[in-house]
This record gives C-alpha cells, sequence and structure tokens, in this order.
C-alpha cells in the first residue's frame, strides 16, 4: 500500500485538467523524455503548505532539480496486447526508497488509475484501480484485477507494470499519463522531520499543478 507521504504525493499530482489527445499508433510506443527535467517540489509554496503542513510563503511550486536521476523519465515504452505493459526508464534509478510512477489510463469509455512503487521499507506495490461492474441483482461493487505486476530493475534504470487488457475491458485502444516521484524524510534532532520531494512528468518537458502530458494512443495488437 502507498505510504501516508506517498499518497499524499499522488493526489496532489492528479490533473485537473488533461491535454489534447495525440494521434494513435499501432500496439507499441515509445516516447521519449529529455533528461535533465525533473522538478523539486517546494514545501514552502502554498499547495505544498496546505497539503504537506509546511509553511506557506507564497513561493512557487516546483523548482528546477537538474541533479535529480532518480525520477528523471528519459523514456516510457507502452505495449497493448493482451497484457498492457508499461516501462518508465530513468537517468539513474539510485534512489528507490518512497519511489513511485504514477499512471492513468485513458481507454474510450473511461479511465483507471495505475501506481507502481517502493515503500521506505523496501517492499513493492503494484496496483490497478478496480472496474465497477453491474451484479444481477443491479447493485455495483468493485471487480479486483488480481495479476497486475510490478518490477524495480536498478540494473537497467526501469520500472516496469503490467496487467491483463481484461482488467480495463479490452479496450481498441489506450492512453497514458504518467508522473515519477519520491520522497525523502529525514529526521531533525529536535524531533521534527524534513521532507525534501522530487517529481517528473513522462510526456512533458515541465511540470503543471493543472494538466498532465499524455502519450500517444497505443491500439491493441
Amino acid at each position: 500500500m502507498l505510504s501516508r507521504h506517498g499518497a499524499r504525493l499522488a493526489a496532489f499530482l492528479a490533473p485537473v485538467a488533461l491535454l489534447l489527445p495525440t494521434a494513435a499508433h499501432a500496439d507499441q510506443v515509445t516516447v521519449d523524455d529529455a533528461a535533465g527535467d525533473a522538478k523539486a517540489i517546494n514545501f514552502g509554496s502554498e499547495l505544498a503548505g496546505f497539503l504537506f503542513g509546511s509553511e506557506v510563503e507564497g513561493q512557487p511550486l516546483f523548482l528546477d532539480a537538474p541533479a535529480e536521476a532518480a525520477t528523471d523519465i528519459t523514456r516510457t515504452t507502452i505495449q497493448h496486447g493482451r497484457r498492457i505493459t508499461i516501462t518508465t526508464h530513468f537517468r539513474d534509478l539510485v534512489e528507490t526508497a518512497e519511489h513511485s510512477v504514477e499512471m492513468r489510463v485513458l481507454v474510450p469509455r473511461g479511465r483507471f488509475d495505475l501506481s507502481v512503487g517502493r515503500s521506505a521499507d523496501g517492499s513493492g506495490y503494484a496496483q490497478l484501480a478496480p472496474r465497477m461492474v453491474f451484479t444481477e441483482d443491479g447493485d455495483v461493487r468493485p471487480r479486483l484485477c488480481r495479476s497486475v505486476r510490478g518490477r524495480y530493475d536498478v540494473a537497467a534504470e526501469t520500472v516496469t507494470v503490467s496487467f491483463p487488457a481484461a482488467c480495463i475491458g479490452k479496450p481498441r485502444w489506450v492512453q497514458v499519463t504518467s508522473v515519477a516521484s519520491r520522497i525523502q524524510v529525514t529526521p531533525i534532532g529536535d524531533g521534527s522531520v524534513n521532507l525534501a520531494g522530487w517529481a517528473d512528468d513522462a510526456f512533458r518537458s515541465s511540470l503543471s499543478e493543472k494538466s498532465m502530458g499524455r502519450s500517444p494512443k497505443v491500439r491493441r495488437g
């Protein structure tokens, strides 16, 4: 499960508005992202202060962090077949504690939240938001996808997550938004903690409070 800080950060990075879709491609697509465009989260900004309890000083939410490599996405590959597989490549996956990739999978008639990550203790998780289905008696209840798989490959600098296309209704195409992030919590001698955080959008050269980049549509192979 997501940690408390990771869950807050995931909610904070969820888009308010999405960019317009781009052209469709067939069964697999790879999108490059610029190196060195990861951002640091300014915990003194108004929004971060509201979410994390830090001081509000009217400062920008994101700051340039060209040295940050663990969340700096360089390439994303989406494969759409019987399973949907998303592989995220990083500049240097040197830090993986409280690291995650939060995605939204858009389909012709809906969207699904997908996440993969590692907690501070090194344990990993991969989860897909449950699909809501109608039962015979007319009720609506969630149907869990029980074969979501996630893997951190530090040697290859990649994070991969996959799940059966049937879990999202076998759509004819998928489109993905994706943001990698990590939180670092450092205890201070007085009993308080220092929070630091970094993030990168896989499909944009910058981070925005209001929108996230989209991949091209990837049609079923």
